[in-house]
């Protein structure tokens, strides 16, 4: 929440300078013909173009359909993996209101997930993933699905983040 006010707050800002700026340049220009003052209006265009253009990319990404989504829960930090219907995964690593987002492609068969990277962020630090029901045993987990990361000869890696599963849209 605080984010889109900062970030709200930093482009009313800066477009408001744009604006006052682009009509004192153009007032400028047409007094005296120089293109010189049109730079100015016209680089600014072109950024408020990118940015757009950047959000409208990110937003498209975000709002693919889900398959699975799982999430760890570190108190200041956490981490999440939404793995999209159409191939693609979204990595989420965060702390203290700060996050990282890294892009990839997985392929799903059956409770097996393989990733395009054997590491990620130095969090997932395995390419396989596997999906486990997992009774609550009083000491490592509470009851429900778990993304679980596995070694090359399909033992769980010891010590390794565990992410609960979210959202499973799973047929």
């Amino acid at each position: 929440m605080f984010d889109g006010i900062i970030f709200g707050g930093i482009a009313l800002i800066g477009i408001t300078y744009w604006i006052w700026s682009t009509t004192k340049d153009i007032k400028k220009y047409k007094l005296t013909k120089n293109n010189q003052f049109l730079i100015g209006p016209i680089i600014g265009i072109l950024f408020i173009g990118l940015i757009i253009g950047l959000n409208w990319k990110n937003n498209s990404e975000f709002k693919k359909p889900t398959l699975v989504r799982a999430y760890y829960d570190g108190d200041f930090n956490g981490t999440s993996i939404d793995f999209k219907t159409d191939g693609t995964y979204i990595f989420d690593n965060h702390a203290i209101g700060f996050s990282e987002y890294i892009y990839g492609k997985y392929k799903i068969n059956g409770q097996s997930i393989s990733l395009d990277r054997n590491e990620i962020d130095n969090v997932i630090k395995t390419d396989k993933l596997e999906i486990k029901d997992i009774p609550e045993n009083g000491v490592d987990y509470l009851a429900g699905t778990y993304i679980l990361q596995i070694e090359p000869n399909g033992n769980e890696i010891e010590r390794a983040t565990k992410f609960r599963v979210v959202i499973d849209n799973r047929k």
